[in-house]
Order: C-alpha cells, then sequence, then structure tokens
C-alpha cells in the first residue's frame, strides 16, 4: 500500500515537472522566433531599402549624365537645332525635360514636403481632378537608361527615354514589393532579363518631378542688367519613392533632390574678343 502511495506522488510530481518543463520550453521558443523574425525582418528592410536608394541613384546618374553630355556636346550656342543630327540628341533630350518641368506656383507647398499617408493615394484620381491624379498633376516622369542608345531615327526615340506620367498613366503604379523600374514587356521579366536596350514596362512606387528655378539675369560689373531670358537658371530635380516594407501599415518614403544648372544659360554670357 505504501508502494502504490509512494508511485502516485512520483507521477503526480513528474506531471507537475513535465508541465513546467513544456511551459519553459514554449517561453524559450516563442523568444527564440520572436528574435529570428525580426531579425529577417530587419534584413528585408534593409534590403529593400538598399534597391530602393539604388534605383533612386539610377535615375538622378541619368540626369547627369543628360546635362553634361548636352554641355559637352556644344550646342547651347546654336540658333538652329539639326533634329537628325547626332549631337543634338542630349540637347533635345534636356528640351523635352525643359518641357515636363512645373513651375513652383504651378504645384502645391504640400505636394513637395512628400508626406503621403497611403502610396496608394499618389496614383488615385479623385473626383474632380479631370481624370489626374497627383503624380500627373506633378509632372512626375521617369527616365529609361537602357534606351539612352536608341538611335535618333528611330521613330518617338524620345519617348522611349523620356516617360511622362501624364501620357503614360498606366506605366505608374504603387509599389507590390519595393521601388523599382520593370523593365521588358511584362512583370516576369522584371530583374531576370537584364538585357540593354529594353522599354519601360512599369514604374512601380518611383518617379521624378522637375521644378524650374528662377529667370536668368546677366549684369555687368556694377550691377547693371545686360540681358535677361525666360529659361530658368537652374532645375530642381524630386526623386521619390514609396513602399510598404514587410508587415507594416504606415508608408516608408525615400525621396532626394538634385539642383541641376541650365546649360542654355552658357551663350547668356558675352564673348570676349
Amino acid at each position: 500500500m505504501c508502494y502504490n502511495d509512494n508511485m502516485r506522488k512520483r507521477n503526480g510530481d513528474t506531471l507537475i515537472e513535465v508541465t513546467l518543463a513544456v511551459g519553459i520550453f514554449s517561453l524559450v521558443a516563442i523568444a527564440v522566433v520572436a528574435v529570428v523574425n525580426g531579425s529577417t525582418s530587419g534584413a528585408q528592410t534593409a534590403l529593400e531599402t538598399t534597391l530602393a536608394r539604388e534605383e533612386i541613384d539610377t535615375q538622378a546618374e541619368v540626369l547627369r549624365f543628360i546635362q553634361s553630355s548636352y554641355i559637352n556636346s556644344n550646342t547651347a550656342d546654336d540658333e538652329t537645332i539639326d533634329r537628325t543630327n547626332p549631337k543634338y540628341k542630349y540637347r533635345l533630350l534636356w528640351e523635352r525635360i525643359k518641357s515636363i518641368a512645373k513651375k513652383p506656383t504651378d504645384i502645391n507647398a504640400g505636394d513637395l514636403t512628400y508626406q503621403p499617408e497611403k502610396c496608394q493615394d499618389l496614383y488615385n484620381i479623385p473626383e474632380g481632378s479631370e481624370g489626374t491624379n497627383q503624380i500627373m498633376r506633378e509632372g512626375a516622369f521617369v527616365i529609361n537608361p537602357q534606351k539612352l542608345g536608341v538611335s535618333m531615327s528611330a521613330a518617338n526615340w524620345i519617348d522611349e527615354i523620356i516617360i511622362p506620367a501624364v501620357s503614360n498613366r498606366d506605366k505608374f503604379k504603387a509599389a507590390t514589393t519595393y521601388p523599382h523600374i520593370i523593365y521588358g514587356s511584362n512583370a516576369d521579366e522584371s530583374l531576370v532579363d537584364n538585357t540593354f536596350g529594353q522599354g519601360v514596362y512599369r514604374a512601380e512606387g518611383i518617379y521624378v518631378i522637375a521644378v524650374s528655378g528662377p529667370q536668368t539675369v546677366v549684369v555687368n560689373d556694377n550691377g547693371t542688367a545686360l540681358l535677361e531670358k525666360t529659361d530658368p537658371a537652374y532645375y530642381d530635380f524630386y526623386i521619390r519613392s514609396c513602399w510598404y516594407e514587410s508587415g507594416a501599415t504606415n508608408p516608408t518614403t525615400i525621396s532626394t533632390l538634385m539642383r541641376l544648372y541650365n546649360p542654355d544659360v552658357i551663350k547668356l554670357y558675352p564673348q570676349e574678343d
């Protein structure tokens, strides 16, 4: 009889120990899973941020390349443009960018602060907006670096390089993963096929807007205006991205502001004999 009582006591103690062990193991497992999930989420966020910055840097570098190539072509002083001559290629590209640029008075001050509550709000068309969304009203565009080598003899060659939202609304969408430009003929070709010369299938969560600066006035040593021109002295380029990190409910935004001076002001300065 004593033997059976001892057995029951030992069995009871064992069940309590097992219960405590399972409880401790569960707490440790939950903590480990939480740490692993946090590390994975952090790595995913870091990767998405890096890729988004690379896309922004690409757009910035292409803009600098077009401006510097225009300057080096020495065509700013020409009164006429031969639209079939390759040396005018970057002048024509710069003029297209200038034509897209907005005046500061044409853009709401709130839009320039760039703090969208939802990424999709940039692409939605609100009622009474005459069929335009925010990025269309801002004159948003992207540049296709893979098409910079396209021949000027090709039909609509400029339209293959500079893609404005106002005439290509379907190519501008909110990011499904992270901000990037998809090249090719469909979304499946996105990052797998990096063949040069492809068109833009879609720009997801990234775009550029250009805002013109003040008009240029050339003055002499005593401050008297010699010549005034309507061309702005510079253009500010806002390169923007918006997306949702893994599991996030609030949007992540990265943007940069780049100022490029207008090569057309070069011919305003008097030439020395």
